[in-house]
């Protein structure tokens, strides 16, 4: 099990968010400008999303073999759905690459990005031999942003860490980068994307997803 302070997972969270303007995804009213409105429905607490996202990858891993990679993908994708924010995931990742794209090719690459991340899922967490998933606390990094941190035990007792950032959009929580043993995905993927997009094109970006999207479907990649 990865050791650390709080304060050091909280930069680890954080640290792939600022050069690409994550303060410019919190939405704040000019003065003058705010508007009285109803009372809006609470919003789950960001530890009961990543609460349900749990759960749902027990329940996949559980009737695995059942489900097979088709059933697992289709099992998952509404729960997925509903907790990441796959635009702004997007456009994190591609950083200034992503004001490049026409909005044809935004929408792409988010549809393209969300079919590879359920495909991730469905192809890694594909059986079940007595694991379990601990939320083991949560905290607020900065206004309309908490970090939510957890733990996979494997049945041999491997602890792994997981770690979700999330910012509400609207009255939902929702995630928009993960830290697994220490690494952040958003930092992996952007270094990756970026590379591909700036040396090969687009076309070659979206060619490179569909490619492990069909290795973890034919069961190639784990």
């Amino acid at each position: 099990m990865l050791r650390g302070t709080g304060s050091l997972k909280a930069a680890v969270l954080l640290a792939a968010l600022a050069p690409v303007g994550f303060y410019a995804a919190i939405e704040t009213p000019a003065v003058g400008q705010v508007e009285k409105k109803a009372p809006a429905p609470a919003a789950a607490a960001p530890a009961s999303v990543i609460g349900t996202l749990d759960r749902a990858l027990l329940e996949a891993m559980k009737s695995g073999q059942r489900l097979g990679y088709a059933g697992r993908y289709k099992r998952l994708s509404p729960v997925l759905d509903r907790v990441f924010n796959f635009p702004r995931i997007a456009q994190l990742t591609l950083g200034s690459n992503w004001g490049r794209l026409d909005p044809g090719q935004q929408k792409q690459f988010v549809t393209a990005l969300r079919n590879y991340t359920i495909a991730t899922y469905a192809g890694r967490f594909d059986a079940y031999a007595g694991e379990r998933f601990a939320i083991t606390g949560s905290r607020s990094l900065q206004p309309g942003t908490v970090g939510v941190f957890t733990t996979f035990t494997e049945k041999n007792g491997k602890i792994h860490r997981f770690d979700y950032l999330l910012q509400k959009q609207g009255n939902v929580w929702q995630v928009i980068n993960v830290v697994a043993d220490g690494v952040s995905d958003l930092s992996l993927k952007r270094a990756e994307y970026t590379d591909t997009l700036e040396k090969k094109g687009f076309g070659a970006l979206l060619a490179h997803l569909q490619k492990q999207m069909d290795a973890y479907a034919s069961g190639r990649k784990k």
